[in-house]
């Protein structure tokens, strides 16, 4: 039993001792600055857990590859077997460099003293003529928020091998960037030899004004020089590496309208569509669409502040959710959005609709300029609306016409026949009357679902407010303000934040908000606490109901 027990702790003192061999080796101690070392781990286990921490080579060395391999052998019957890493480095500097002790387990490997020399001025000349970056940026000066398009281009020679892919887009701290498409490979002629060339080309928005650090982009790759007094064709590796950018951004000109959201673009255009027959105009409480487009050349679409449209009282406006889209062109980020909005009108005669006015900034020549639509008059024909017809609320299918209620009207066998103008206003009066029941009915029963379904939803979109408006920013307290508004009134956003802000504590707290959301640059911080209070105040209020309004074009159920 003793032998044994002595047996067993052999075995494990010798096992110990085998874990406890773990080595490193180079391929060679000296080197040039443009060569790479190859550097051997092996620990004499074939069962090893984990890998060993390679921190330590950060300093001095770059990792370009790491291998794990296992070997088994088996001798006379007993198994045995190694784990070995291999490591490609290229050195970050010249002089002597230490590959430190590296760690595995308890175990650590022997520090290895390698030296790295220059290379030949006539070689670094030589190498760079044949692989190297050019790095462009336009233009010279931006502003904050503007666009930026930084071209990089890498050239080379035949005999130059590069290894991996293009540096990605870039990460640059205080900016938004965006690539312009996938990388482009072409050839162009420098001082007279023609090269390859691999072009990429990014968007750079500034988030602050100031300079605006470009982080330089490397690859690795080997060059083979030809020329005899280098070795006879010897191939070398390289670190092919761009030069920094620094960017002046400028800030907002002082001369900006301070009521104007901040837009700087190469160009601004603004577009409208409608959906009805300008040679017959509209008919009263019929609903057409109203598509307004702003396309901003050398923008985001998040950066399109939505429009000021003033419309007269005798149109009804519901507008949908703004639609936002960008596309890449080699000149930079096109920002387009989106409005569209069914009006109806309830009043005939002449409608005229205000001019549309967007302010911009122009970054090419410097100035202030307004992107605008003129104003327009359109004819309305058909009798006023005094109540609110169902069939103005209904929005016409795409497909198929819509469908309107209809009401039969019986001579009478003995009296004269009705006019045409009598029994369409008798038809008016039914569909009035029918539209309001049928009003009057769905919310009622709105209410009644409300009631039994919306005050744990409504308290937890609150609650979820009230979170976020005492620790969150600005946009994140404006989507959880929209989530309750559209709980608490129901139907659309716009609607729902119409009422809201029906008290005039409630509208300044949303419009400062707003200016701080939208305004430019330097806008005073909005009262969180104040909105907060409009919001609990707003709660113990019913939701208005007015008569007087056209329902919904899109009543939700």
């Amino acid at each position: 039993m003793i032998a044994r027990a002595v047996a067993a702790c052999a075995l494990c003192l010798l096992a110990a001792t085998a874990l406890a061999r773990f080595e490193a080796n180079v391929d060679s101690k000296t080197l040039t600055e443009a060569d790479t070392l190859r550097l051997t781990l092996r620990a004499d286990s074939a069962n090893v857990s984990g890998d060993p921490d390679f921190d330590a080579l950060a300093d001095a060395f770059e990792i370009l590859s790491t291998q794990r391999s296992s070997e088994f052998r088996s001798v006379n019957g007993q198994v045995d077997g190694s784990t070995a890493w291999t490591l490609l480095l290229k050195p970050k500097r010249t002089g002597t460099l230490v590959i430190p002790s590296i760690a595995l387990g308890n175990q650590k490997s022997q520090p290895i003293d390698v030296t790295v020399r220059e290379l030949d001025p006539q070689l670094k000349r030589a190498i760079g003529q044949t692989v190297f970056f050019e790095t462009t940026y336009e233009p010279k000066q931006t502003y904050v928020q503007a666009q930026s398009v930084i071209t990089r281009r890498l050239f080379y020679l035949n005999g130059a091998q590069l290894y991996g892919d293009m540096p990605s887009v870039p990460e640059v701290p205080g900016a938004m960037v965006k690539s312009l498409g996938e990388s482009e490979h072409t050839t162009a002629i420098r001082d007279g030899r023609q090269y390859g060339m691999i072009e990429q080309r990014f968007a750079v928005f500034p988030e602050r004004s100031g300079e605006l650090a470009i982080p330089p982009a490397s690859v690795t790759g080997s060059v083979r020089l030809a020329t005899d007094a280098f070795g006879g064709g010897r191939r070398i590796g390289v670190d092919v590496t761009s030069d920094p950018l620094s960017i002046r951004v400028l800030p907002i000109p002082s001369d900006y309208p301070q009521d104007a959201a901040w837009l700087p673009a190469a160009d601004v255009e603004l577009l409208e569509d409608w959906s009805y027959d300008a040679a017959s105009g509209l008919a009263t409480g019929t609903p057409t669409q109203r598509t307004l487009i702003v396309r901003v050349d050398g923008n985001t679409a998040s950066a399109i502040p939505p429009l000021v449209v003033q419309l007269p009282d005798t149109v009804k406006a519901y507008p949908e959710q703004p639609k936002l889209g960008e596309s890449q062109t080699r000149t930079g980020i096109v920002g387009t959005r989106t409005e569209s909005t069914s009006l109806v009108a309830t009043q005939p005669g002449e409608l005229t609709l205000p001019a549309v006015r967007l302010p911009w900034w122009d970054t090419v020549h410097r100035e202030i300029r307004a992107a605008t639509l003129p104003s327009r008059t359109i004819k309305v024909s058909g009798p006023a609306i005094a109540g609110t017809p169902v069939a103005a609320a209904v929005p016409r299918d795409a497909a198929a016409p819509a469908r309107q209620p209809t009401a039969t009207i019986v001579p009478s066998a003995t009296g004269p026949r009705a006019s045409a103008l009598e029994i369409a206003l008798v038809v008016a009066l039914a569909v009035a009357l029918l539209g309001s029941a049928i009003e009057f009915v769905r919310r009622r029963g709105a209410n009644g679902l409300r009631t039994l379904r919306a005050p744990n939803v409504e308290a937890r979109a609150f609650k979820q407010f009230t979170r976020v408006c005492r620790g969150g920013d600005a946009r994140t307290i404006r989507r959880a303000l929209d989530e309750w508004l559209k709980v608490r009134y129901g139907g659309p956003i716009d609607a729902a934040t119409r009422e809201f802000a029906r008290e005039p504590a409630a509208f300044a707290a949303l419009d400062a908000l707003n200016a701080h959301l939208y305004r430019r640059d330097g806008s005073p911080s909005f009262d969180a606490p104040e909105l907060e209070r409009c919001v609990a105040a707003a709660r113990k209020r019913p939701p208005a109901t007015h008569s007087d309004e056209l329902p919904a074009l899109y009543p939700s159920t």
